[in-house]
């Protein structure tokens, strides 16, 4: 009997699904190219031609999992700044809120030993996130709140202290986030975006 070989999308699929189940039941230290092959009964060169590090594979497996919108696309328009900031952390929040909580640990590890794929993954997050507040900032402009673009540290801020909750402290509650905005991500832009 000659076994088939599986290629393609259902090969990828069965290699996330060993990843995660990997990590979920293991954990990141334990995760390994070794244990993802024998789980999706392939071989480690399989996933040594794909992904360069374990933590590169469970980030694309994680991704694929959770199919994120294409940011680009989102448009919130609330009628004021403060509204569409609000709405933005909201919508930040359930999409980063799928994310596994192994994911984030092995994320904090990566960061702190300086690794490449882990700075490359935060920076198209950055990358996104700036695409998604644009959205806002331009508005606010054309709605005078706004006289300038404030800069990028400023639109980024936002999503970096929805970050730190989420890693540190756990999702922030609908008043933390009206509280965030309003103390916090509010006077911010004022300052940065205003004349």
């Amino acid at each position: 009997m000659m076994k088939t070989r599986r290629r393609g999308d259902h090969l990828e699929e069965t290699i996330y699904n060993a990843t995660l189940i990997i990590l979920e039941r293991d954990g990141y230290a334990k995760t390994t190219f070794a244990q993802i092959a024998r789980e999706a009964k392939t071989s480690r060169t399989v996933l040594y031609r794909r992904w360069d590090t374990v933590f590169e594979l469970i980030h694309d497996a994680i991704t694929q999992q959770n199919i994120q919108p294409n940011w680009d696309t989102v448009v919130i328009d609330t009628g004021s700044l403060r509204g569409d900031l609000i709405a933005l952390a909201r919508f930040f929040q359930s999409n980063s809120s799928q994310i596994n909580d192994e994911f984030i640990r092995a994320a904090v590890t990566e960061f702190s030993l300086g690794s490449t794929t882990a700075r490359r993954i935060m920076a198209q997050a950055q990358r996104k996130n700036l695409s998604l507040v644009g959205n806002a900032v331009r508005l606010a402009i054309q709605r005078n709140e706004l006289q300038k673009i404030p800069s990028d540290r400023v639109q980024l801020l936002l999503f970096e202290v929805l970050r730190y909750h989420g890693i540190l402290i756990r999702e922030a509650a609908p008043q933390d986030i009206i509280a965030i905005i309003d103390e916090i991500i509010l006077p911010a832009f004022f300052a940065g975006g205003r004349v």
